[in-house]
C-alpha cells in the first residue's frame, strides 16, 4: 500500500516539475524573445484623440499603405469605446493626408446609401445629430466615441472633398428607418408606376418589415406557404425595378430588395451566430462590398469599418470565409486588414475587466508600457515569432491560437480599452 502511495506522490511531482517546465520555464523564454520582438516592429501611437494635431505617429502608414486600395478596420467588439475613437483619428488622418475619401460600414446597403443621401441633400430634414441614425446602428452613432466622427463626415460634406458613406451588410442597421421603410418604399414604386397590389403578400406586410426579420414573430404572421410566396413575390419586385432606366436610385432599389430577401431567408434558416449563417450573410456582403469597390466607387480608395471577424484575410474554419478572405482574394496586396486588439477593458465602474488568459500575445504587448501602438505584420521576416501561431485574444476576447499574420497584415494595439459612453436620445 505503502508502494503504490509513494509512486502516486512521486507521479504527482513529476506532472508539477513537467508543468513548470513546458507551460511556465519555455513560455517565459519565448515570452521574453517576443517581447524584444515586439518592441523592435513597434510604432507607438501617441493619442487615438481625433483632436490630436501631431500626426507625426502616423506617418508610418504613408509607406504600409503605398499602393493601397482598400484598408480594412477591424475592432475585437462593437462596443470598444477607444478602439473606434482610434478609427476615427486613423479615418480623419487616411481622408486628409492618404486620399481615402470613401468609408463603408458592416451596415445595410440601403440604410447607409439613404443616411449618405440625407447628409448631401438634407431632405428628409433628420436632425444633423441624430443623422447616423438612419443607416448605422447604434454603437457607431450614438456614443461619445463616435459622434466626432459623424460630425466629421458632415463637416467634409461641404468642403472640397467630400466622404462618400456606405454599406455592404445585407441586414437593417438604421433604426430611425424601422418606421418608414413601407412608406418611402411605395413611394419609389408608385413613382416609377409599379403596382405594389400586385404583390398581395408582401403588401399586406410592408410596413412590418423589420419585426420580419424574427424568426418567431414571422411565424404568427405567415401562414401555410405565405413565407415561400413572400419571399418570391420580393424577388418579382426586384425584376421589375430593374426594368427601369438604370438611374444610382434605382439600381439601389433594386439591391435592396435583393438584400432584403436574403436577409429574411438568413434569419428563418439559421440559427443567429451560427457558422452557416456567418458564412451565408459574409459571401454576400463581399458581394456587395466587392461591387460598390468596382463599379460605384472605381478609381477610389475605400476604407472598410468592420469587426475583427469579418476583417479576417484567411479562412475562419472549413465552414466558414470571412469577408476579408473575398476580399484579400480579389485585391491581393492592394487590400491592408488591420485587426485591433487590447489588454483589458475598463468598466463603467473604473475596473479593468477582460483580461486575456496567461498564455495570450496580449499579456507581452501589455509588457511593453506602451498604451498604443501599430505593428505591420507584413514586412516582418517570416522567421519572427510574430509570424508564427500564437494565442491572442483578437476575436471577440476569446484565447485562439492562429498565426495571426495570415488574418491581419496589422495589429493596432489599445492598452486599455474602454465600454462605449451612449448618448441617450
Amino acid at each position: 500500500m505503502k508502494k503504490i502511495l509513494y509512486a502516486f506522490i512521486l507521479s504527482v511531482i513529476a506532472i508539477f516539475v513537467l508543468n513548470k517546465m513546458v507551460y511556465q520555464e519555455v513560455p517565459q523564454k519565448e515570452q521574453q524573445k517576443l517581447l524584444s520582438e515586439i518592441q523592435h516592429y513597434q510604432h507607438p501611437i501617441k493619442s487615438i484623440s481625433m483632436e490630436y494635431r501631431d500626426n507625426s505617429d502616423l506617418k508610418v502608414l504613408d509607406s504600409v499603405l503605398k499602393d493601397n486600395k482598400v484598408l480594412m478596420l477591424g475592432e475585437n467588439t462593437h462596443f470598444d469605446g477607444a478602439t473606434s475613437e482610434a478609427k476615427s483619428r486613423l479615418i480623419k488622418y487616411l481622408h486628409e493626408n492618404l486620399g481615402y475619401d470613401v468609408v463603408l460600414y458592416e451596415a445595410g446597403q440601403y440604410d447607409t446609401w439613404m443616411m449618405n443621401r440625407e447628409m448631401n441633400s438634407h431632405s428628409m430634414k433628420i436632425p444633423t445629430d441624430s443623422i447616423g441614425s438612419l443607416g448605422l446602428f447604434w454603437f457607431w452613432w450614438a456614443s461619445t466615441e463616435t459622434r466626432p466622427l459623424i460630425q466629421y463626415y458632415q463637416k467634409t460634406k461641404i468642403s472640397g472633398t467630400p466622404i462618400e458613406l456606405g454599406g455592404f451588410d445585407i441586414q437593417f442597421s438604421g433604426n430611425a428607418l424601422s418606421g418608414r421603410r413601407g412608406k418611402l418604399l411605395k413611394e419609389f414604386l408608385g413613382k416609377n408606376k409599379i403596382n405594389i397590389n400586385s404583390f398581395p403578400v408582401f403588401n399586406k406586410n410592408i410596413n412590418d418589415l423589420d419585426n420580419l426579420t424574427f424568426d418567431y414573430y414571422t411565424n404568427k404572421v405567415f401562414k401555410g406557404n405565405q413565407k415561400n410566396e413572400f419571399l418570391r413575390e420580393i424577388s418579382k419586385l426586384k425584376q421589375s425595378v430593374l426594368k427601369l432606366e438604370k438611374t444610382p436610385e434605382n439600381i439601389m432599389y433594386a439591391q435592396y430588395l435583393h438584400d432584403m430577401k436574403n436577409n429574411f431567408h438568413k434569419s428563418w434558416k439559421y440559427k443567429p451566430g451560427s457558422m452557416p449563417s456567418m458564412q451565408f450573410r459574409d459571401s454576400l456582403m463581399a458581394r456587395n462590398l466587392i461591387y460598390q469597390i468596382d463599379s460605384v466607387y472605381k478609381g477610389k480608395k475605400v476604407i472598410v469599418w468592420s469587426s475583427n471577424i469579418h476583417t479576417f484575410a484567411e479562412r475562419y474554419d472549413k465552414g466558414y470565409l470571412p469577408l476579408g478572405f473575398y476580399i484579400k482574394n480579389k485585391y491581393g496586396k492592394a487590400s491592408y486588414m488591420i485587426g485591433f486588439s487590447s489588454y483589458a477593458k475598463k468598466s463603467d465602474k473604473s475596473i479593468l475587466i477582460n483580461k486575456p488568459g496567461k498564455f495570450a500575445i496580449e499579456n507581452v504587448f501589455h509588457r511593453t508600457k506602451t498604451p498604443y501602438f501599430f505593428i505591420n505584420l507584413r514586412d516582418i521576416p517570416e522567421s519572427s515569432l510574430l509570424r508564427k501561431e500564437f494565442v491572442s485574444t483578437a476575436n471577440q476576447g476569446i484565447d485562439q491560437k492562429r498565426t495571426w499574420s495570415r488574418s491581419f497584415d496589422g495589429i493596432f494595439y489599445i492598452d486599455t480599452n474602454t465600454l462605449l459612453t451612449p448618448i441617450n436620445k
